[in-house]
Order: C-alpha cells, then structure tokens, then sequence
C-alpha cells in the first residue's frame, strides 16, 4: 500500500502537476471568473487539474472503445462484409452523382445548407463553431452521398451517424435560435436540422447503403468515435480558444446539469451512450420499418420463384450481437 501511495504521489507532483500548469499556460484565453449565462465563451469551470487528468483518461478510454468495438463488429461479421446481405444493395447507384435526379438534388441541399452555415459561422466571426456535432453531420452526410458504391468508409459512416440522430431531435426541441445580425441564421438552423432528420431515412428506403443489422459492438465504435470527437477535437479546441464547443467547458445554464457539478462531463458521457442506443435501435428501426418489409418480399419473393419455402423474416437469421 505504501507503495502505491509512493507512485501515486510520483504522479501527482511529476505529472499531473506540471501537465495542469502547462494546460493553464496555454488556455491564456480563459477567464477565471464564471459566468454561466455565458455559454458560448469558456471559463474555468473545472480546473486544470480536472482538465488534464479527464483529457487523458477519456480519449485513452474512448480510443480503447473505438478499437474494441471495431474489432469485435469484423470479427462477428458485419453487414458490410456478408455476402447474404451484400445481396440487398444490388440497387445502389455508383454514386449520387451519377444515381436518380433525386439523389442529386438531396445533395445541393445538403451542400447549400452547409455553405450558408459557413457564410454565417465566418462572417459572425465564430467559424470554430463549424466544429459543432450538427454541422460535421451534414458534412458526413454530404461525404457519404458522394462516396462511391462499395466504398466501406462511406457505408461505415452513414450507419455510425444513424446512431446520433438523437443529437438532432435533441437539437429541434431545444432549439439554439439567436440572431448573429446575418440574413437567414434563424431559417437555415431549421432548415439544417429537418434535413439532418429527414435525409436519412430517404438514404435507407433509396437504397443507397446496406443498412446494418443491429450490432452492439458497431454501437460501441460509433459511440466511442461521436465521445472521441468531443474528448479529443472540442475539448482541445476549446481549452487553446476559449470557446466553449458543445459545452465541453461549461455546462448549458440548466440547473439540471449544474446539479451533476464538476462530474456534469461525465454524466453526460454515459447519458450519450444511452441515446446512442437509443437511436439506432428503437428510432431507426421505426424508420425503417417498411424497409423490412420490402426486403422480406423480396426474399419471399425469390424463394418462391426457386421452389423455397418461405421465411417468416429475413433478418431474423442475420442478427450481430
């Protein structure tokens, strides 16, 4: 016992000491005192002691998730990677590009939202906020349209985002609507968030990507990559600009979340995971309830054409843990 208090004093004095000094030397842009009707602008709200120690513990945890579920979801088999399911996206389009007029004009809205989120976010002179969760989930969505058929990173993608649909709904009941003095802010937050709800489920019933079967362990990873991206890029972002992005400094002014104190990150961290579940397995699943279906036909439809019984699901057999 003692000496584990020898090596935990070794670390506190030689490690963590010096990092939290460095991490206050370089978030000068922090101010000390805490203003929490302020969201937007960061305070140290928890120290740099937490800061380091939470820095290094989280993205070591969540790159540990990101690996293990990715390696249990290729060693149990994907739906990316089944030849039985590889039969359901016969239909794909090469690319969006070259696929049904529809799929092209999906993409200019999705394209000329994001180019006036970037005309707002510059010309408002807060462009860090283009980091925010719901515009990198347009940008993936615009990545995953234009990815070509096959292409594993965009399939990867498009499921990973089905499990943050939930940040959306989220995002339209509580809605961020202040003006930054530029035309259309207000009309293109909605406008950008129906499309972040809405496009989705054209992709699943278009037939553009194989739609996972549900998968713990591809939750997991999409989980662990949606914790990484906040406890890695916001988080580090935020402490060298002072900007509070997505709240990784300074709780919303809740008294719900001021409830959960210094360990409101923490919380939250677990409450995401939740909903990511959430989302993938109760919401999606209602989305794509008539996509079942028309597979099922389908099935039913070409066993009957080869003298095969007929199945009662088609996903029944398929499931991933």
């Amino acid at each position: 016992m003692s000496l584990f208090k020898a090596f935990v004093r070794f670390l506190e004095t030689e490690v963590v000491n010096p990092a939290s000094k460095f991490v206050e030397k370089i978030a000068f842009e922090m101010p000390n005192v805490t203003d929490l009707a302020d969201t937007y602008k960061g305070t140290w709200y928890l120290s740099p002691r937490q800061h380091t120690i939470e820095f290094v513990c989280y993205n070591i945890l969540f790159f540990v998730l990101l690996r293990l579920g990715l390696h249990l979801f290729r060693k149990k088999g994907s739906a990316f990677y089944s030849p039985r399911l590889d039969q359901l996206s016969e239909s794909i389009s090469t690319n969006v590009l070259q696929g049904h007029f529809m799929d092209r004009a999906v993409l200019v809205l999705l394209c000329g939202s994001y180019a006036l989120t970037v005309y707002h976010k510059v010309f408002g002179d807060n462009f860090l906020y283009l980091l925010q969760p719901c515009h990198v989930n347009l940008l993936l969505l615009i990545f995953t349209m234009i990815g070509p058929q096959g292409n594993k990173f965009a399939n990867m993608a498009f499921n990973s985002y089905l499990h943050y649909i939930w940040a959306t709904i989220f995002a339209l009941s509580f809605p961020d609507t202040s003006e930054n003095g530029l035309h259309l802010v207000i009309e293109n937050f909605w406008f950008e968030h129906y499309l972040l709800l809405l496009v989705p489920i054209y992709l699943i019933y278009s037939g553009r990507f194989v739609l996972f079967p549900l998968s713990l362990s591809y939750a997991v990873f999409s989980y662990a990559a949606f914790s990484l991206f906040h406890s890695f890029i916001l988080s580090g972002v935020g402490l060298l600009t002072g900007h509070n992005l997505n709240y990784m400094l300074v709780p919303p002014n809740s008294p719900v979340m001021h409830s959960f104190g210094k360990f409101y990150r923490l919380t939250v961290y677990c409450i995401t995971f939740v909903l990511c579940l959430l989302s993938r397995y109760v919401i999606v699943e209602i989305f794509a309830v008539g996509l079942r279906y028309k597979q099922w036909k389908k099935a039913n439809s070409n066993m009957r054409m080869q003298g095969i019984p007929l199945v009662p699901a088609l996903t029944k057999d398929i499931k991933v843990e």
